[in-house]
């Protein structure tokens, strides 16, 4: 193989991802040529819509795989926390390099114990408006829209007093020192596979298959299965209130993960260690609908 394509949305953040993952390729394989075709995609383009009306983070990335299935790319980049459980046939998705920070932050112009009690606090997470709603009693939170730059400009323009935002993304943009707080994961749950790269590609390119798992991060993929084993096992997706994070080591892995109701008014929390990754997985998942998850889920 002397050249690779990766299709990615235009955004600068996605292009940065991209251009992360074609220097990790050319670094492992300075023979082979990698080159970006940046897209905007229906999801990019519409704007008044919430990303569930319009088809869930799914949507955003049919039409990379379109791009895919023709031909025209040998592979995708996604932010992992984008990625649905289940793919399309025929595609199959790894994570690549190192995971970045796994970490919510709050950004605003005030902390959060400056901030009144009716602050609008923009996310359209519905994970991180139940944790706000659960951890902070707050209830006021807007959805908002748009790349991380237009969000932070409608927080400066006055629109939201503070928002909550993936603290990687700050961090790969160089905007880490709009960050107020970052906030626990073991308490603030993140959402499945947050901070970790994503990359997507035709089960039958072996040869494409081969590149992808020579820039591929053991105790990354080890975490991020764990992630997605909770939520598999739950029958959830990530438009539910779902965070789970799992931490790697030599010992094994620790595994936390909560289900809340949408308004935050219950939570459900369970931690668990072990050496197998998939095994502590499934017993916390167990944990879960034992407690009654599945009765949470229902609401959302």
């Amino acid at each position: 193989m002397d050249r690779l394509r990766i299709a990615t949305r235009k955004s600068p953040l996605a292009l940065w991802q991209a251009s992360h993952v074609r220097n990790l390729i050319q670094h492992k394989h300075p023979n082979v040529a990698v080159e970006l075709l940046a897209v905007t995609t229906t999801g990019d383009r519409t704007r008044d819509p919430s990303i569930l009306e319009l088809g869930g983070k799914g949507l955003f990335l049919k039409e990379l795989e379109s791009l895919m299935l023709v031909g025209d790319a040998e592979l995708a980049v996604h932010s992992m926390k984008d990625v649905p459980l289940t793919l399309p046939d025929g595609f199959e998705v790894t994570s690549a390099g190192s995971r970045g920070d796994v970490r919510d932050a709050f950004i605003g112009k005030e902390t959060l114990e400056q901030l009144p009690s009716d602050a609008r606090i923009g996310s359209s997470s519905l994970r991180r408006k139940a944790l706000v709603a659960a951890l902070w009693n707050r209830k006021n939170v807007k959805p908002i829209r748009g790349n991380v730059q237009t969000r932070l400009t409608k927080l400066d323009h006055g629109q939201f007093d503070a928002l909550i935002l993936a603290a990687a993304g700050l961090h790969r943009l160089g905007l880490q020192e709009r960050i107020v707080h970052l906030l626990d994961p073991t308490t603030f749950v993140p959402a499945v596979g947050q901070g970790a790269l994503g990359v997507e590609y035709l089960a039958e390119r072996g040869d494409v298959k081969s590149v992808i798992d020579s820039i591929r991060d053991e105790a990354v993929e080890i975490g991020i299965k764990a992630e997605r084993q909770v939520t598999r096992c739950l029958d959830a997706d990530c438009a539910m209130p779902i965070g789970v994070y799992t931490e790697v080591r030599n010992s094994g892995a620790r595994v936390v993960a909560a289900v809340l109701s949408p308004n935050g008014d219950q939570c459900m929390r369970v931690e668990m260690r072990g050496e197998d990754g998939s095994s502590v997985a499934n017993k916390v998942a167990e944990r879960l609908l034992k407690l009654g998850a599945d009765t949470l889920m229902s609401e959302s």
